[in-house]
């Protein structure tokens, strides 16, 4: 076992043939700090210039989940002293999110509780996402007036119909399930069968490609790709594909379900 960074808030280490990113602040359900998107920048230099690591396996220490997003403290810190964190942050971050798109190995993300915000950006562009049935992946963001960030608009424009739509303008928390039918996903495994895919992972041969990663999670894996979104289709389909806000506002007006209330 090598550390490539192995105090603080962020732990990066060789495990076998892994190379391991544990986000480690439990206590704030692992927030990122703009140090910690440097610090994974940093672990992934190292991991992707090692022959010796095959996969990279992204994780959240602690019970909760995976990342309940950016450090919304330090971001507020910061402009009451008129600061620039938060120009510089999502600059860098949005950076280390297209690496993670584009990176040359294996990068699977455990996509396990709580994933929002700047924790959708770090596993949902990753090329192996695996939630589970504690997942709640949202973007509430959008419910502050912001835009569905960290590349969260790429991700949603490939969404089937409006679903995409729908998430992007509602910030409604998706499950394991719904994450893999809007494509936010692929694999749902059972939360319990994670370390021992976790320990697979470790052992995978050298150069594994992503199709073997892929056959290696499936194993684990419950075969679901659709959750309760995907029997609303039809509907949303209905409400969303308009050009204006004011004539989807207007369809769900009309419609008058609880659903469309909702």
């Amino acid at each position: 076992m090598n550390d490539v960074a192995a105090e603080g808030d962020l732990i990066a280490r060789k495990e076998g043939a892994a190379g391991i990113i544990r986000l480690n602040r439990p206590k704030a359900i692992n927030a990122v700090t703009l140090e910690m998107f440097h610090d994974i920048d940093r672990a992934l230099d190292a991991f992707e210039a090692d022959p010796e690591v095959a996969v990279i396996l992204l994780e959240g220490a602690g019970e909760r989940g995976l990342c309940a997003g950016g450090d919304i403290r330090a971001l507020w810190e910061s402009s009451k002293v008129k600061g620039d964190l938060g120009k510089i942050l999502w600059r860098d971050e949005y950076i280390l999110n297209a690496r993670i798109k584009k990176f040359p190995k294996p990068y699977v993300a455990f996509m396990d509780g709580i994933v929002m915000g700047g924790g959708v950006g770090l596993s949902a562009h990753g090329s192996h996402r695996v939630v589970t049935e504690r997942t709640k992946l949202a973007m509430p963001e959008v419910g502050l007036g912001f835009f569905p960030d960290v590349g969260g608009t790429y991700l949603l424009s490939r969404s089937p119909g409006e679903i995409g739509t729908y998430f992007g303008l509602t910030g409604t928390t998706m499950n394991g399930p719904d994450a893999i039918y809007a494509k936010f996903a692929d694999a749902v495994v059972p939360s319990a069968k994670l370390p021992a895919l976790r320990e697979a992972l470790t052992k995978v041969a050298p150069r594994s490609s992503s199709a073997e990663i892929d056959r290696l999670i499936a194993g684990f894996a419950t075969g679901e790709k659709s959750g309760p979104v995907a029997a609303m289709q039809a509907k949303i389909d209905g409400w969303f594909a308009r050009g204006r806000m004011e004539d989807i506002v207007a369809a769900l007006t009309a419609d008058g379900s609880d659903l469309a209330q909702a």
